[in-house]
């Protein structure tokens, strides 16, 4: 095939070979691009399933128009040979890169919001991919996320979700990968969306520990673990992993797909909202470090005190720390290549970690011996036990088939000395029937030392630990998890890392953050809808999902809460709320003009307030109760059209106060001052 023409794309050399396919470099020669060529392999050219699928991937593909999938430029038949010609893209895949271990927070943000983002896109065209993993992800030499292999992808039919439509692997089995598969994949049952969504919680499992949630030693074994046992906890490979990052994959990974976020949108709403608590806080660990009156040319202060000022993972509430509204943010800068991306990122996020302290590395060292004594002594103690009762137990069949039990020689060389001391110091004929009970004695005997020895070395390491969480809530205000005070145990036990976070919920949990809330919401949208398609509503109301999600971004919302036909969202600057509630407002005129499609156009009102409110970081804003949001919302109820209410208390924050007046009027006993959209 190679120097083959293909309409007009030339193939220069072959890239690699599958099951459903074989993947050439060309070139276009009429724009002078390269491309990548997919050919059916010769078995599968008259296969109808592997013809169906082929045309599948390139209808599918080219229905997505967005920056994180690859982008199809024809397909086609020549000489009875079917071809797809699509973008060619240099870099590695994500499964490539994992092979060096878990990737820092940041670099897996920045890969997860773009695979989320492109999911959502799916999502509004009804499709789901089916196999989303680390091998159909690539990175780009610039960072650039792209997804492949829509081979397997499905339109979701109008009448509901997608069942299975019969399209079986050569081995007879439902397609997809195994280890990334949803339960109810797995099992056969229709599939809808959130099928993607748990595949990108096993790929966000991946990135974050280096290794899948489900392994075995067969499809099976995995397929057994994914129907039947729960994901081990991010933090049992990665206990520097944030929390709120961790709740999120494990939300991913429910069974109960009802329990799972319920769109990629969703999914992407709080990815986003980690990644800004990495930057805010990363920002004020950058403002400790460069004090005032310092010569730059000075050593940067030991990681001793920083820990003492800012944690190394959640933001900082103090004034004194977080930088101000508006204040410039280092973006690292783009490299050309994928390691240089990756570094870049990993170097701002280590731009404000600390390193272990001395004083504590010793206890952690200490901790970790004495958990792998622990789980020796219990390895050693219960396969002791289990040799006695299998030996005990072989009476009971025939000598001839006795006889061919593997390892029973194993057994005897370890059980027969331990037996014949014990038997020598008693008095006791213990054999009834063939049967030795001295055995299941010494089994016994041997699962009550390992559990006597084990207890004391547990209180040990909990006496050593206890220092190192006792020194953590002594600092008071810092508001962090103390999952990172075992960050140097990257195999810790469950039961310390959930103690150690329930100690780090309960802090949370008594600290007031100041907090600034916007209500918004849509004026007489029920109104709207009469008469219009409900596809075009749908459409309209999804990009202006979209537009409020840009807003936010750019104005460094906190947290969202969407409703139907309204929002409220969180920030940590009055004067950032206010910028979003009035960008809001100026470029709606431009959405109602070049977005949708509705007779009607989109008219908003606005609410704002700003007061302490307990806030812990695990919580989504849908469980925060408050008087001040409530007053937020009621400003939004009773504004007009086009207008922003802003409280006395919101209003006395902000240092951009032009176009502001006071209003006549209150809302829950506050003085009420209002903003107008320029005519």
């Amino acid at each position: 095939m190679i120097g083959k023409t293909l309409s007009h794309f030339k193939i220069i050399e072959k890239l690699g070979e599958g099951g459903m396919g074989v993947v050439y470099r060309g070139v276009d020669l009429d724009l002078d691009r390269p491309v990548a060529i997919k050919l059916l392999p010769s078995e599968a050219q008259q296969n109808e399933e592997s013809i169906a699928r082929f045309l599948r991937e390139a209808k599918t593909a080219s229905k997505l128009q967005h920056p994180a999938i690859t982008t199809i430029y024809e397909f086609g038949i020549q000489d009875n040979l079917r071809y797809l010609v699509m973008e060619y893209i240099e870099g590695k895949t994500l499964k490539e890169m994992l092979k060096s271990g878990p990737l820092p927070i940041l670099p897996l943000l920045e890969i997860a919001i773009q695979v989320a983002d492109a999911l959502s896109l799916a999502d509004e065209k009804a499709i789901i991919h089916r196999d989303i993993k680390s091998e159909n992800i690539m990175l780009t030499d610039r960072g650039q996320v792209k997804i492949l292999d829509f081979g397997l992808a499905k339109m979701v039919e109008k009448s509901g979700p997608v069942a299975q439509d019969g399209f079986q692997s050569s081995m007879g089995v439902v397609v997809g990968t195994v280890s990334h598969m949803s339960p109810e994949q797995a099992l056969g049952a229709e599939l809808d969306a959130r099928t993607d969504i748990y595949s990108t919680g096993v790929v966000l499992f991946e990135m974050a520990t280096g290794t899948l949630p489900f392994t075995g030693n067969s499809q099976s074994v995995v397929l057994a673990k994914v129907l039947n046992q729960p994901a081990s906890g991010v933090a049992d490979y990665n206990a520097a992993a944030p929390p709120s990052l961790q709740k999120m994959i494990a939300k991913c990974l429910e069974k109960n797909r009802e329990q799972r976020y319920q769109n990629a949108l969703s999914l992407l709403v709080d990815l986003r909202a980690i990644k800004q608590e990495m930057e805010r806080a990363q920002a004020g660990n950058k403002m400790v470090m460069m004090q005032p009156g310092k010569d730059p040319r000075l050593p940067p202060p030991s990681a001793e005190k920083l820990s003492d000022l800012v944690p190394p993972s959640t933001p900082v509430s103090s004034s004194s720390i977080l930088p101000t509204p508006g204040a410039a943010r280092t973006v690292p800068p783009v490299s050309s290549g994928t390691a240089s991306f990756l570094s870049a990122l990993a170097a701002q996020e280590a731009g404000g970690s600390s390193q272990l302290r001395p004083k504590r590395s010793w206890r952690l060292g200490a901790c970790f011996v004495l958990k792998t004594t622990r789980q020796a002594i219990g390895v050693a103690g219960g396969l002791f036990a289990l040799a006695c009762v299998t030996l005990f137990s072989l009476p009971v069949l025939k000598p001839e088939f006795a006889k061919k039990v593997p390892g029973i020689q194993w057994l005897h060389s370890a059980v027969d000395p331990v037996l014949a001391n014990v038997a020598s110091a008693v008095n006791v004929d213990f054999t009834y029937h063939e049967l030795n009970f001295l055995l299941l004695v010494v089994a016994l005997a041997a699962y009550i030392l390992q559990s006597v020895v084990s207890w004391p070395l547990e209180g040990l390491e909990s006496w050593i630990r206890k220092p190192l969480l006792s020194r953590q809530s002594s600092r008071g205000s810092g508001v962090f998890s103390q999952a990172t005070d075992t960050s140097g145990i990257s195999q810790a036990t469950r039961m310390s890392l959930l103690r150690e976070y329930a100690a780090s919920k309960r802090m949370l949990s008594d600290v007031k953050k100041q907090i600034a809330f916007l209500a918004i919401d849509v004026v007489g949208s029920t109104k709207m809808k009469l008469g219009e398609e409900k596809i075009s509503i749908e459409h309209a109301f999804a990009e202006y999902k979209k537009f409020l999600e840009r807003i936010f971004h750019e104005c460094h919302a906190y947290k969202v809460a969407w409703t139907p036909d309204g929002v409220m969202a969180a920030f940590y600057s009055v004067e950032d709320s206010a910028a979003a509630a009035r960008k809001l407002l100026v470029d709606l005129d431009w959405f109602n003009r070049d977005i949708h499609q509705l007779r009607a156009k989109f008219h908003v009102r606005c609410g704002l307030n700003v007061g302490e409110v307990l806030f812990p970081e695990d919580k989504p804003l849908e469980e925060i109760s408050d008087e001040v949001i409530d007053v937020a919302g009621h400003m939004q109820k009773y504004a007009d059209p086009d207008t922003v209410w802003i409280s006395e208390e919101a209003y006395n924050q902000l240092v951009e106060r032009n176009g502001f007046e006071r209003l006549d009027r209150q809302v829950d006993n506050h003085e009420v001052f209002v903003w107008r959209k320029p005519s």
